[in-house]
This record gives structure tokens, sequence and C-alpha cells, in this order.
């Protein structure tokens, strides 16, 4: 039928109805729609061979060969997709291709929400869940060649546990971990090319050793560039260390107390941040503040924000609320990554994370307090009020995961701070004391945590970091209480450190035989550990 015909018929039709008004093109292209959509809701809406129709023979105007009809469904706002060509046919109607939609419009409501979503994995054909991987570590396994054993310095009055462990960022051969223990120790050690031999008694052994502080040291941090590092210790100083020649280069004095922990600033080779028992944060410099003091210098803050996580004092029967405020301990802190002068930090009284600008100025009065940035606050409970011991940046810098006393790993949106938007919780991990650390793998998969009971968690994280799967794997390997946790940043391989009170350090790699092996010999299972996955209901 010629284009002319149809027009004229239409206008034919409607002329009692609407006298005035000519009937176009649209009109009838439109109405040609509505009985080409009726019929094919009437044979099969979800049928292949309703979107395919062949041009009439004898129509020097149509397009040679077969083409595919493409039927637009105006009323629904959804069109059903076909491979692309360069026009459409609509009763021998030559039209241009229309433009694509977004997905949003191309695939709308169909009838039913659930025949949207059945017609959404039909074509795409795309997996609606990511698939587990928690079942890979269940072959995680650290025989005897993987274990180093501290032993105290014989001019050493004070025990050698291990404090914490920390991967450089560099992978493969060149790739080193640094330990710190209790004696004020610091152990480079080659995680990847020692040998996993199970018949080796002596254990790993440190490529170097030296001592690099008099007391103990809590936490250890790695240049960007693993040519030096930065230590925190209980002498009330941060070191600034050359890692090739074992070369102090500088002492950052200051705090009145422990110093808990140290973090460098993002994309920045100059400043860092350390946090200390005496409740105060402060900022450091390596290029201003400092003066020559010997062969390495000694540096001050550029900036200190005091009191930053403060508690109650109740003396004698002071009512419930009411006491003197004391300044709590800092326990950890944490650059941030989508702004580099925001850090953020938890303390020993409370699960809030606070974030600071670190160019804040100092309160001038003495009982002013500091105001943070932003705070993250825990929905309120009747329960007290309980410390932190870790905070964890994910590698994307969207997730802050910080683990309290409360045997909890609450999930923080660092680029929004509000409440936490999930937790973390699992019968095998005990958060008792504030050396509990935690750390998520290179993939941002798994997060692992220490537990007092002597067991490490691993718990499977979804794309939003949270714990979606109800699954986690359990590893028994330590017979005391295992603080530090440490992956390996590389991608060609999973490896796991765990650090625990028994002065050991394990290292855990995936050997699905050795693991087999171990699960099989109750001995071999309590002289290299064990993994093993379970679901919570």
């Amino acid at each position: 039928m010629a284009l002319t015909d149809i027009t004229q018929r239409a206008n034919n039709s409607s002329a009692a109805r609407t006298p005035t008004r000519q009937t176009t093109l649209f009109d009838a292209l439109n109405a040609a729609q509505r009985h080409s959509n009726k019929r094919q809701r009437r044979s099969a809406p979800f049928s292949s061979s309703s979107q395919e129709n062949t041009a009439p023979e004898g129509n020097s105007d149509q397009l040679e060969g077969k083409v595919l009809k493409r039927v637009r469904l105006e009323s629904l706002h959804i069109s059903v997709p076909t491979p692309p060509t360069q026009s459409s046919v609509v009763h021998n109607i030559i039209l241009p291709a229309p433009a694509p939609k977004s997905p949003a419009a191309q695939y709308g409501s169909l009838y039913s929400a659930r025949s949207a979503i059945r017609l959404r994995q039909r074509q795409q054909n795309v997996p609606m869940r990511a698939v587990s991987t928690i079942n890979r570590l269940e072959s995680l396994v650290s025989p005897e060649a993987r274990v180093y054993r501290l032993q105290a310095e014989e001019d050493s009055q004070i025990g050698a546990l291990p404090l914490a462990c920390k991967y450089s960022n560099s992978v493969g051969t060149q790739s080193r971990l640094a330990l710190v223990d209790e004696g004020g120790m610091i152990s480079l050690i080659d995680p990847v090319n020692s040998k996993m031999d199970v018949a080796g008694e002596d254990g790993m052994q440190p490529v170097v050793r030296w001592r690099g502080h008099d007391n103990s040291i809590f936490d250890v941090e790695w240049y960007a560039d693993d040519t030096r590092m930065v230590t925190a210790s209980a002498d009330e100083t941060c070191r600034l260390w050359d890692v090739e020649q074992q070369k102090l280069l500088g002492v950052f004095g200051g705090h009145s107390q422990t110093v808990r922990s140290v973090s460098w600033r993002h994309e920045d080779q100059h400043c860092f941040s350390s946090a200390s028992r005496d409740g105060s944060i402060m900022m450091w410099d390596l290029r201003v503040n400092k003066a020559k003091v010997g062969d390495e210098y000694s540096y001050r803050p550029v900036n200190t924000i005091s009191r930053a996580h403060y508690g109650l004092r109740h003396v004698g029967k002071a009512p419930r609320g009411k006491g003197s405020l004391v300044a709590g301990s800092v326990t950890a802190i944490k650059h941030l990554r989508h702004n580099a002068n925001l850090v953020a930090s938890v303390g020993s009284t409370s699960e809030t994370v606070k974030y600071w600008d670190t160019r804040m100025s100092v309160p001038i009065r003495a009982t002013e307090l500091p105001t943070p940035a932003a705070t993250s606050l825990l929905p309120s409970s009747a329960g007290r009020s309980r410390g932190t011991s870790s905070l964890t940046l994910d590698p994307d810098g969207t997730r802050l995961y910080s683990a309290c006393n409360d045997n909890r790993v609450y999930v923080h949106n660092a680029l929004l701070p509000d409440t936490p938007i999930a937790q973390l919780d699992a019968p095998e991990f005990e958060c008792s004391s504030f050396n509990i650390t935690t750390s998520v793998s290179p993939c941002g998969r798994h997060l692992a945590a220490g537990s007092a009971n002597g067991s490490v968690v691993v718990w499977e994280l979804d794309m939003y970091g949270q714990n979606s799967s109800k699954r986690r794997a359990v590893l028994q390997g330590h017979i005391k209480e295992a603080g530090c946790v440490a992956w390996y940043p590389g991608a060609e391989k999973t490896q796991l450190a765990t650090c625990g009170d028994d002065g050991t350090m394990r290292v855990w790699d995936i050997n699905v035989e050795l693991a087999d092996s171990a699960k099989a010999d109750p001995m071999k299972r309590c002289r290299w550990g064990f993994t093993s996955v379970h679901q919570t209901h």
C-alpha cells in the first residue's frame, strides 16, 4: 500500500471526530505501530521470531534482502534491541534508525517487573552476582619453613613479641616484609623468594635486622618508593630510616607518650602524620622545622591537634555523665586518598571516626576542644562506649574499616562520613585489646582481622564493602592473640602475613596439596596451621 493511501484512509476515518485537523504522517505511523504491537502481544511477546520480518518483494524503494523489523513500544517507553541496521522498516515505510537509548529506558517495565528482569537477563547474559572466591582461601597454609620466630637480643631485657608488619609497595622479587617488635628491632624479610620447604625447622630468616629504637615499636610505614620507612615507638618519637643502608635520617620529637600510629600522606613525598597516647595528632614536613644534629635531622611538628579523642573521667561518686574531660589515646590514623588534606582517626574512648583537616588552626585557649571537619558516629545504643583499635582504608579509598572493642568491624563511607553503612562480626572474632588490626586485600574482596583468641578471620566483601554472602574464612595457627595482619600487595599471588603474641610471624600461601595434608594429620595441623570456611546463617 502506498504512503498516500495510508494517509488518506486515516483522514477519512477520523474526519467525523476531528474535522478541523488533518492526520499527519506521524499519526499514520503511530496507528500502524499500535496495530503491529497488538498482534505481537497476542502471539508471543518475547518470541525472537516476532522481531524479524522481511521486506515485500517487488518494491524498488525498499531495502534489498532481509531487513529486521524494529518494534517500538512508545507507550511503555521500551524498545526491543535488534542488530544494528542502516534503517528500520515498519509497514513498508523506511524510517531512519533511532538513536540508542539509555539502559534505563531500554530495559523499562514491560508487562511486569519480573518479565523485564527476564528480558534483561536473556539479552545481556550477564550474571547478577559476583563469583565467590572465599573457597580458594581454604587452601591457605603456613608450614614451618614459612614461620619466623623472634628471639630476644642479648642486650635487651624486653621480650621479642611482634607488634606490626607491613609489606613494601614493590611486588615480585623486590618485595620485602618489614617486621617491628617489642624489643625495638626492625627486621626485613623476603616473603616471595623463600621456598616453602616443609622439612625446614629453622623457619624464615630476615634479610637484615637492626635496632631502631630503645623501646617497643608499634607501627611502621613504607615510603612510596620503598627507599625509606618511618617507625613509631614507645620512646615518644618517630624515626625516618634509609632502608638500603639501615641509616637513621631523622628523629621526630614532640609527643609526650607512646606513639601508636603513623601514616604517609598519599601522593606526597614529604608529609606524614603521627598519633599518640597523649591524645594528640601531629603533622610533619620533611622540608621545614628541622635542625641538623650530627648525621641526622631533628624535626618539630608543623601542626598539632591536641585532645583529638577525649572522654569523661569519673571522680568519686560522680553521677553518670558527670566528670572531667580527659584526653583519650589516639589509637590509629589514616590519610584519605580523595582529599590529601584529610586524615581520619580513632581513639580509645569511643567508636567514633573523626576526620581532620590538616590545615586547621590550633585552638588558642587550653580549654577549647578541636572541631573535626566531619565525624562518623554509631547509632545510639544503651551500652557504654568502647574504644577502637585500628583503622584501614581499602585500595580504592572509598571504604574505611574500624575494628572496635565490641567485637565488630564497622564499614564507613570515606567519601561521605555518616553512620556506618555496615558491620562485620563473627563468633571467632574477639577484639578485646588495642593491638588488633585489620587489612584489606589488594583486590578489595577480602578483609582480614586478627583476634584475641589466636584466630584470623577473613570476610568476603562485595562491591559495596559489605559481607553480603555471609561467608568467612578462619585461619588457625597462633596459640595466643593474633594482633597484626597484612596482605601481599601484588595481584599475581595470594599471601597473608600474621603476627601473634606467641612470638611468631606466619606467612600464609595457597597450596592445595599441603593444606589437604595438614587437615588429614592432626600433628601437621598444629604445626602448619589450617584454614576453614564458614557460612553465617
